[in-house]
């Protein structure tokens, strides 16, 4: 329930007089490995800019006093309880991610369609999922009801490393046709590695970091025009420092509010398309990633009950990594394609097997 008893956003506001439309609003995606400083960035950044000038509700005066800016932080990591989260790591259930992350960006589309409704939508979006931080969305329209101006801010906290992952979020408000603009905490790796390990809940494996920090793909402006209103923010640096970093993604923000997200039109029709395409194979090459994990262990698990040669199952092991790493990287080079999911999961088993008989693993 979206707060207040209602299924719907737009239907829990509409005719009641809680209209805010004139409301300006922003997107900010994070983006950074696990232990990066996402979430202390933005605590910071949200801390920092209300001060002590706000009004009754905690909101931000700007400094000119022409309007206020109301920010709603939406951290993955309050949305998908941590057991969820442990449950799926541990059992790599496929596209587990893919669910509750699609789950994230309807919640945040419900709110933005309420703020800045399109007129190419005639119908609400209708989101009933209990796990998406509704009561908090819920609870935020309530206090913004009656406000006719001023920005809203939306920042999303999760580690985005993937292009692909934040493009869809720029999706979303060239649709609604509201600003964006990115944020991206960047830290060496064996700092973000040590500031996992002190956290006292939902510490991430060091595998997982490791391998995101590999394959994380940084805003790049020069390549992804969308991706112009960016900035990294370096999280090892002094306080005084930090500070400056809080005042130049104040700017930034500022600029992407000025100049939203222009909507889809056909110049840019062919860019979404290789875009849609690059985010099938990636979900593709995980999937792979997750199966061949599972296949390997079943490897493992047989070869144990043959053997108890530690050495020998040592090799067998670096054997049978080798040839996923492979697999993965002829998908990644295309020379090694499946067209859909089903079809990965329908062969995927016997290119693995086919790949080991081929006796140059081990």
């Amino acid at each position: 329930m979206w707060g207040r008893g209602s299924k719907t956003f737009r239907s829990q506001f509409k005719g009641h007089g809680y209209d805010v439309e004139m409301l300006d609003v922003c997107v900010v995606v994070l983006c950074g490995v696990p232990g990066s400083g996402k979430s202390t960035f933005a605590n910071y950044l949200i801390k920092n800019q209300k001060g002590d000038n706000c009004d009754g509700q905690g909101v931000q005066k700007r400094r000119d006093d022409a309007s206020s800016i109301h920010w709603l932080l939406v951290s993955y990591d309050d949305i998908i309880p941590s057991d969820v989260e442990r449950n799926i790591i541990e059992r790599e259930v496929p596209n587990a991610w893919k669910s509750h992350r699609e789950k994230v960006q309807n919640a945040v589309e419900s709110l933005i369609q309420t703020l800045k409704p399109s007129s190419e939508m005639t119908e609400p979006i209708t989101n009933d999922n209990s796990d998406c931080h509704s009561k908090s969305f819920g609870e935020f329209l309530w206090e913004m009801r009656g406000r006719e101006d001023g920005s809203v801010v939306i920042v999303i906290d999760d580690n985005m490393y993937y292009t692909s992952m934040r493009y869809k979020f720029y999706q979303l408000t060239r649709k609604y046709r509201v600003g964006y603009c990115q944020v991206h905490t960047e830290c060496d790796t064996d700092v973000s590695l040590v500031r996992n390990r002190q956290r006292t809940s939902r510490q991430v494996p060091d595998d997982i970091i490791l391998n995101m920090a590999a394959r994380f793909e940084a805003p790049n402006p020069e390549h992804n025009s969308w991706e112009k209103y960016s900035i990294t923010v370096n999280t090892t640096v002094s306080p005084e420092v930090l500070e400056d970093s809080v005042m130049q993604t104040m700017e930034v923000i500022s600029r992407a509010l000025s100049d939203p997200s222009k909507p889809i039109t056909d110049d840019v029709d062919q860019t979404s398309r290789e875009v849609d395409r690059k985010i099938c194979s990636e979900n593709i090459i995980h999937q792979a990633d997750i199966l061949m994990r599972k296949l390997i262990a079943e490897y493992m698990s047989q070869a144990s009950k043959q053997s108890t040669d530690k050495s020998h199952m040592k090799a067998l092991s670096a054997s049978l990594g080798l040839c996923k790493s492979d697999i993965l990287q002829n998908m990644k080079k295309g020379e090694l394609y499946f067209g859909s999911p089903e079809e990965l999961a329908s062969k995927l088993r016997d290119v693995f097997q086919e790949k080991m008989a081929e006796g140059s693993y081990g």
